[in-house]
């Protein structure tokens, strides 16, 4: 039987800390700015920017400090297929879910969100390179190893929602928004059922884990506007559901071989 041990020097928690605090910190400015109706100033927009780093940074100090920087940033080899299925995987979730609101009567106002502003693309680049890092290429193998594949994807994906607390704030106004993050708070844990799924059959690759993410962001179905909720509880439900079946396919991996005589 695979044991899932609590291994007290694996750091996984000096690193959500660290993920957070420093995302955290270099995000305020940029609210703060917001939040008065001022101009934000030059360090505040570079540190919104640099706020993405926070899971990387985290990363480098955490697994540096145990001389593991190898295990985050060497695995790389897969099937070239998985990269792509990965990179379309969220998009394919992104249509179900606007057909489903659809059916039931939604009015989306398009069939595919993709990036439109060069910021938006700048954040394709910058958010992929500057989470997966930590969350898949530090994070993921210790809650694994911890919780095994479902609760600790679950718990992962916890800590990834939390983590965008300070992206919470309704940009140029400054407001802080409890739908969004919510929303986030309900959706990536189980998200991250989906990304575990691949990203174990892929040889826990980086390429996989960072092509995922930037699927998101290609069709980034959260610019639908709030008004009508029809979509994003569609997005909901079918995530849900393919997380279900997710976690039912990790929970089967898991289960220990019977032997016979």
């Amino acid at each position: 039987m695979q044991s899932h041990e609590r291994r007290p020097t694996d750091g996984v928690f000096t690193y959500f800390a660290i993920a957070c605090g420093v995302t955290w910190l270099l995000a305020t400015p940029l609210n703060l700015a917001w939040m008065r109706h001022t101009t934000p100033p030059p360090h505040a927009l570079a540190g919104a920017g640099l706020s993405a780093f926070g899971p990387l940074i985290a990363a480098l100090v955490v697994a540096g400090r145990q001389k593991r920087l190898g295990e985050v940033f060497r695995r790389w080899r897969t099937n070239p297929s998985w990269i792509v299925v990965a990179l379309f995987t969220p998009m394919a979730v992104h249509l179900l879910a606007t057909a489903l609101s659809f059916a039931i009567g939604g009015k989306p106002t398009q069939w595919f969100h993709p990036p439109q502003t060069s910021e938006q693309v700048a954040a394709l680049v910058v958010f992929s390179l500057g989470e997966e890092f930590g969350w898949r290429g530090f994070a993921h193998p210790r809650m694994m190893d911890r919780y095994g594949l479902v609760k600790g994807s679950l718990a992962l994906g916890a800590a990834w929602g939390l983590w965008h607390l300070m992206y919470s704030f309704t940009p140029g106004v400054g407001t802080f928004d409890p739908f969004v993050f919510g929303m986030m708070m309900a959706e990536l844990p189980l998200y991250t059922l989906l990304v575990t799924w691949v990203f174990e059959r892929a040889n826990r690759s980086m390429a996989v884990a960072i092509a995922f993410h930037a699927g998101g962001h290609l069709d980034r179905i959260e610019n639908e506007a709030h008004v009508d909720v029809r979509i994003h509880a569609a997005h909901l439900l079918v995530v849900a559901v393919l997380a279900a079946l997710a976690a039912r396919s990790l929970a089967k991996a898991e289960r220990p071989v019977a032997v016979t005589a």
